[in-house]
């Protein structure tokens, strides 16, 4: 079994929409361009080339560079304590420029202790945006608290930028209640637009946290402004999947609050919650198969679709259709909506949503299944949305996470079929054309030796045949231990749990133990036993909620009720529960496609009439599943 690595930083929180968090340049300090009117000549240079002294009478915090070259060679000129404070404002240049590496280059030439006092607030900000970038929230954080620069007497302009910068810093690390506590501190400095970017990024790091937790922390908080945020956060929370009973409790937190920010201006999550209660339908049709060869799939989902009807209190009315037992699809469409139905849930069947993807709609359709094939422009209409449980969501956000935690070298593995093909495209789709990331690529046969392929892909039978040639050459014997290949430094394992079982131990067997391995949601088989599942001891994976949130309320009644809903059709029921949840906000969702609704599948939001899913993290520890981040937050 693989021993358990050494934890490194976890930079989303579990509900975390974000799979990195992008530092908005409106956000750095406003570069000021003057021009250096001149600097102590230094008579043992020849004539034209100054040399600036730290006795030479500059005040630094006077001299604006025009350009990072300007900057670095006003820096050559210098002498200490002057050259870093000038390589300070050169960075910092740099980074408002979106020159990251030169940035970072350019910091490890500064001595910080000889930065002038008024340049010290730019340096720490730099250095701690620069970090978060990197996608390192943790050593962000680290530099701007171990630096005390209350004492420079700071400006409203530098209160802003480090208040934003350390939130950005909280949110990465999921500590979201941090991130609340520090963006209330800079509202009463901020200007109208500010403030309302500002909550809004407050109010959507709060909605990240269960209902429960908000709960939790609204009693015990500090300040009467966070209280109000976390109370109006936990209500929206709470009722989210129930538009009209959240209506009525929103308009009764506007007068218990009716002096509070958020009072005056509402998130824009609930700013559309009025035309979402217009819009509920009255009347759903739902066509899955409840027959044939879908059955199983197809009344798990209708038995979760029937879980949240009965749990919004049935204010719509159901019609439910057996596709299995209808001929067109169009046709069948046509009658749900001539019988009334105002909304239509599936079809599940592919062939069934490519029909329909071909034709004008009258009524909205939340289609339970994807075309990987089509195009936004091949939609006839606005009408038709997809949602499905589709591996390549897995894939994408496997692939941004390892881009967020900073690995350059990712060794990908998959099988030779067509889920290998679909989830390792939409992998290397997700990376992009980033050219400080290298891919290898290796794909398995289910017949092949899981034992072998390890070996060969890390190059482990090439070692040893170069210290065989070696000995051969030199005609020395000496002690040899054969080593893996040394260009990588992230494992994405796309593997079913059964495989991963097998790959899993020989990765370590081989001198890969200390490589990080992420898989998707296949590894995790939730029925199996704690001694099953020590072979994949170290697997870092992503899931819904559904399967990861240990004793949850709703998912607790739901099991009890429908023991089948652990077992593997447990997914395909969250599907149900969220298509009829989302139902009545597919609109909002598509017009504010960074606003999530949080469902059981995971994080939801749309881009371009497909509903996609942000997924939670897990860890395998001793055979048991951990969630990550573990939630530690104290008020």
């Amino acid at each position: 079994m693989r021993p358990n690595r050494q934890p490194f930083d976890e930079t989303m929180h579990h509900f975390n929409l974000t799979v990195s968090r992008r530092i908005k340049r409106g956000a750095w300090l406003a570069m000021v361009a003057i021009m250096v009117t001149g600097c102590a000549s230094d008579p043992g240079r020849p004539t034209g080339q100054p040399r600036v002294t730290s006795q030479s009478p500059i005040d630094p915090s006077n001299i604006t560079i025009t350009s990072v070259t300007e900057g670095l060679r006003l820096a050559s000129l210098s002498r200490e304590p002057l050259a870093s404070t000038f390589r300070a404002k050169a960075a910092k240049l740099a980074l408002a420029q979106g020159q990251f590496e030169d940035a970072n280059r350019i910091l490890t030439l500064i001595q910080a202790s000889n930065i002038a006092p008024s340049t010290r607030v730019d340096y720490v900000l730099t250095k701690a945006q620069l970090a978060l970038i990197d996608g390192k929230a943790g050593q962000a954080l680290a530099v701007l608290n171990q630096n005390n620069l209350t004492e420079f007497g700071l400006t409203d302009q530098d209160q802003i930028a480090l208040g934003i910068t350390k939130a950005n810093a909280y949110e990465q690390t999921g500590r979201m209640l941090a991130a609340a506590r520090t963006r209330t501190l800079i509202t009463p400095i901020l200007t109208d637009t500010a403030a309302a970017d500002n909550h809004e990024q407050l109010f959507n790091g709060l909605m990240t946290l269960s209902a429960a937790l908000l709960k939790r922390y609204a009693t015990n908080a500090a300040t009467n402004d966070l209280r109000g945020w976390l109370s109006l956060a936990a209500m929206t929370k709470q009722l989210q999947n129930r538009p009209s009973q959240q209506l009525r409790a929103l308009t009764n937190w506007k007068k218990l609050w009716a002096g509070h920010p958020a009072a005056q201006r509402l998130p824009k999550r609930l700013a559309f919650l009025d035309s979402v209660v217009a819009g509920q339908p009255k009347k759903v049709a739902i066509l899955l198969p409840q027959t044939g060869p879908l059955a199983s799939a197809g009344q798990a989902i209708l038995k979760g679709i029937l879980s949240a009807h009965f749990d919004q209190g049935r204010e719509s009315e159901l019609i439910i259709y057996d596709t299995n037992q209808s001929g067109s699809t169009l046709d069948l469409v046509e009658r749900a909506a001539q019988a009334g139905a105002d909304f239509v849930i599936g079809p599940l069947d592919k062939n069934r949503v490519t029909e329909l993807a071909q034709a004008r709609l009258k009524v909205p359709v939340l289609a339970l299944n994807r075309i990987p094939s089509l195009r936004p422009s091949t939609n006839q209409n606005g009408n038709l949305f997809f949602f499905s449980l589709a591996p390549e969501d897995e894939a994408k956000q496997l692939a941004e996470h390892g881009k967020q935690l900073g690995y350059k070298n990712i060794l990908l593995i998959a099988p030779i079929d067509e889920w290998g093909d679909r989830t390792t495209a939409a992998f290397r789709e997700a990376v992009g054309t980033d050219a400080g990331i290298r891919i290898t690529e290796k794909r398995f046969s289910k017949d092949e030796s899981y034992a072998a392929f390890v070996r060969r892909i890390l190059e482990v039978d090439e070692s040893q045949s170069r210290a065989n040639d070696l000995k051969r050459i030199t005609g020395l014997s000496f002690e040899f231990n054969a080593r893996r290949r040394q260009d990588i430094d992230m494992i994405a394992l796309l593997a079913s749990a059964e495989n991963s079982k097998q790959i899993n131990p020989a990765l370590a067997f081989y001198y890969a133990d200390d490589l990080p391995v992420f898989a998707t949601s296949l590894v995790n088989q939730n029925n199996q036993t704690k001694i099953n599942n020590l072979d994949l001891n170290g697997i870092r994976f992503c899931d819904m909620p559904w399967k990861l949130i240990p004793d949850a309320p709703l998912e607790t009644k739901i099991q009890t009720a429908w023991p089948e809903a652990k077992g593997p059709l447990g997914g395909l029921f969250a599907l149900g529960l969220d298509a009829f949840n989302i139902m009545p906000r597919l609109r909002v969702l598509r017009e504010m496609p960074e606003t999530p609704f949080y469902g059981l599948t995971g994080a939801l939001i749309m881009d371009q009439q497909t509903v996609t899913r942000r997924l939670m993290w897990g860890l395998f520890e001793s055979g048991e599943v951990t969630t990550l981040p573990a939630v530690t937050e104290s008020i």
